[in-house]
């Protein structure tokens, strides 16, 4: 009875070991998905390369439109807005306007994607014109 006792005070430790492990370590994966959110912000001057480059249709997955203080990103499913908002404070609003429940996060990181190429596309146009 002893023994028996013994094994399931093991096998309980054992898989209390595991989930907490697996529960640590989703953890360290939620901080550095944090750590890649707060490098990958909406700035004010992101939101000014992508409305004023003349590349941002080109590069974009989204058809972008382009209003007063206000881009809209229109796809197959989505539908979302960056706004200065207020306009004369240097935050940029995003807006999940789609019906089919896409993230922010996702679109977040979509626009820091969309930022990396137009400054890609800009280096190489730069390096081009010097040659």
């Amino acid at each position: 009875m002893k023994t028996f006792i013994s094994i399931i005070i093991g096998l309980v430790v054992v898989i209390l070991f595991f989930l907490f492990r697996r529960v640590l370590g989703r953890e360290n994966i939620s901080i550095e998905e944090h750590k890649e959110n707060i490098k990958c912000c909406l700035t004010l001057e992101n939101y000014v390369l992508i409305r004023e480059s003349p590349y941002a249709n080109e590069l974009s997955e989204y058809t972008i439109y382009r209003e007063e203080d206000e881009l809209k990103f229109r796809g197959e499913a989505a539908f979302f807005t960056l706004t200065t908002h207020p306009p004369e404070t240097n935050t940029v609003k995003l807006t999940d306007l789609s019906t089919h429940g896409l993230r922010e996060r996702e679109f977040l990181r979509y626009t820091c994607n969309l930022v990396d190429k137009i400054i890609e596309k800009n280096k190489q146009l730069k390096n081009k014109n010097n040659h």
